[in-house]
């Protein structure tokens, strides 16, 4: 197993220093699961993997506002979300699509056509982390495929720096959108380089996600 892929902190991201227990197991349909909650005993397969020290602390408040629940996971950096939208005579339920902003995950596959190496394993930690959930998003306007860009939180969590953390994904590197502060992005993206989490662990074998969709360009 490649070194580093599941010792991630993700319930230490934002919150102030702690120590506890990450669950790794394999249910009996062999999907992964992570968890802060011990598996069930029917769980195949499992690791636990204790953290005792905490990552530099980062300083992004969850912003207030509507929550809205995520109600679809598409790989590890888009999802859809649902929420209510008032009018002038009534409430209505809104559903759009969210691009994680800042960052950029190993591309998932679709259809019959493979991913990227850790494209699955990375739409497997945002599922976890967000699916069903109510989250709070920090918009940072629209993308050219009329999603919106935002930095996801969830259970006082940054999940697009989340992700960065456990090497499930790049920092975004085309333009910056407009108001995100980079500074936290690249430091979370530094710390799991050192420490080989995910992606990192694969060495030359790395492709960023967005060489490899020039290489591999969806059919229309």
């Amino acid at each position: 197993m490649i070194r580093g892929i599941f010792t991630f902190l993700v319930l230490f991201m934002i919150a102030a220093p702690c120590t506890g227990d990450i669950y790794l197991w394999t249910d009996t349909r062999g999907i992964r699961h992570f968890s802060n909650v011990s598996p069930p005993s029917s769980a195949v397969t499992q690791e636990t993997i204790q953290e005792t020290t905490s990552p530099p602390r980062v300083d992004i408040d969850t912003p207030q506002g509507p929550l809205f629940k995520v109600v679809t996971v598409y790989d590890g950096d888009s999802i859809k979300v649902r929420g209510a939208a008032k009018t002038s005579r009534k409430e209505s339920s809104l559903t759009f699509m969210v691009r994680l902003a800042g960052i950029d995950a190993p591309e998932a596959g679709y259809g019959k056509r493979p991913g990227q190496p850790f494209g699955q394993e990375a739409r497997q930690m945002l599922e976890n982390l967000v699916a069903g959930k109510r989250v709070a998003l920090k918009s940072h306007g629209m993308d050219a495929y009329n999603r919106q860009l935002a930095e996801v939180f969830a259970d006082g969590i940054n999940v697009n720096l989340a992700l960065l953390t456990a090497g499930m994904a790049e920092c975004y590197r085309g333009n910056l959108v407009k108001g995100l502060d980079p500074g936290p992005y690249i430091r979370a993206e530094a710390a799991a380089k050192r420490a080989y989490r995910g992606v990192w662990g694969l060495g030359g074998n790395y492709q960023s996600p967005r060489s490899w969709r020039k290489q591999h360009p969806r059919k229309k």
